[in-house]
């Protein structure tokens, strides 16, 4: 949800447009857009391996269903 040609201008690389699922350690949810929320925390943790940790810095789920939260 960025604007492809800022990433390129400002960090010189194409943002990624799919990221493949089963794949991550871990996910830190550091903002609340509303397409997270949308999305829901089970399509989120599709990304992650079996073994994962989801830090949720903004609350935006149940305590029940992340690992870390503030």
């Amino acid at each position: 949800w960025v604007n492809e040609n800022d990433v390129l201008n400002i960090y010189g690389s194409k943002p990624k447009k799919e990221l493949p699922l089963h794949t991550y350690d871990g996910i830190i949810i550091a903002v609340a857009h509303k397409e997270f929320k949308k999305m829901g925390i089970k399509n989120i943790k599709k990304y992650c391996k079996s073994n994962h940790i989801i830090f949720d810095l903004k609350s935006l789920f149940s305590k029940k269903l992340t690992d870390l939260r503030l």
